[in-house]
């Protein structure tokens, strides 16, 4: 007869499997019995993953989610992760599914759809959790930038879409150090303007605003009051002259007015203020 130590005995219980919770098998047989109908009815999985069980009428598919009502499969929690600036009242009447309705009966895709209509949310995911919980993942909208237009402000996010009702009621100050867009367009090519300045960390924290002139190229405007004309081409060759320019002479704390980066290669026209034509800074040609 094979003898039994202590040793052997741990290692039978270190490996005998946990407990199944007490909902998993009256679940897993009313699932299965509602599977196996929606099979017979030729819906099969997808009408479970996309609702269609709250939106038919055959008597048999009803009497089958009531199965999964008395196994205990109905909703009793919702998770959500993501939330930021989205107001939890909307969120809950754009969710539209009320507690106790029954889990398999839920259309996923529907709720996800609705939610990505409210004004914060870019992407939305709805996944069923077993035995009776949801969960929600949000993907919230970024603002980028302020875009003014006829006197009025709008917010941008990073793709260029105007976030509608964020300014209602003014600019918050939590957004106020957004850089400013002028011009018809301009949201459209924020995110190629922005990838642009990024080139040059430390001359674009200068730039507080942009205008999208004649629909084809920028014009800047930096802390310090002083506007920058970028070319309609090579404007990448043009930003990296000027911070060379920047870092090697101090263009930017002399008196100068307008930069005028239209005439490469190499070539920078300077505007001076009026207090710069008494000899001190560069001297220069109008713009």
């Amino acid at each position: 007869m094979r003898r039994v130590t202590l040793a052997t005995r741990r290692a039978r219980q270190f490996l005998r499997r946990p407990p199944q919770p007490r909902w998993l098998r009256p679940a897993t047989y009313a699932a299965g019995a509602l599977a196996g109908l929606l099979l017979g009815l030729g819906a099969g999985g997808w009408a479970t993953s996309s609702g269609l069980l709250a939106r038919a009428g055959d008597a048999a598919v009803s009497r089958a989610l009531a199965v999964t009502v008395d196994a205990g499969l109905t909703l009793r929690e919702v998770y959500v992760e993501g939330r930021v600036r989205t107001d939890p009242e909307e969120l809950r009447q754009h969710l539209g599914i009320a507690l106790g309705t029954p889990l398999l009966g839920i259309d996923t895709e529907a709720a996800r759809a609705r939610l990505e209509t409210l004004t914060w949310v870019e992407q939305a995911s709805v996944v069923r959790m077993l035995p009776g919980s949801l969960s929600i993942r949000l993907i919230e909208r970024q603002p980028l930038a302020l875009w003014q237009r006829d006197g009025r402000f709008s917010l941008i996010d990073r793709a260029g879409r105007v976030i509608e009702g964020a300014l209602d009621h003014g600019v918050p100050a939590s957004w106020r150090h957004l850089r400013v867009l002028v011009g018809d367009g301009a949201p459209a090519r924020a995110a190629g303007l922005f990838a642009l300045l990024s080139t040059e960390p430390a001359l674009s924290e200068r730039v507080v605003a942009a205008s999208w002139v004649g629909a084809r190229r920028w014009s800047l405007h930096l802390d310090n009051q002083v506007d920058v004309l970028l070319p309609e081409g090579n404007p990448y060759v043009a930003w990296r002259l000027l911070a060379a320019k920047e870092r090697q002479q101090g263009l930017l704390e002399r008196a100068v007015a307008v930069i005028d980066l239209r005439f490469l290669p190499g070539r920078i026209r300077l505007q001076l203020e009026p207090r710069g034509l008494d000899g001190q800074g560069f001297g220069g040609h109008g713009a």
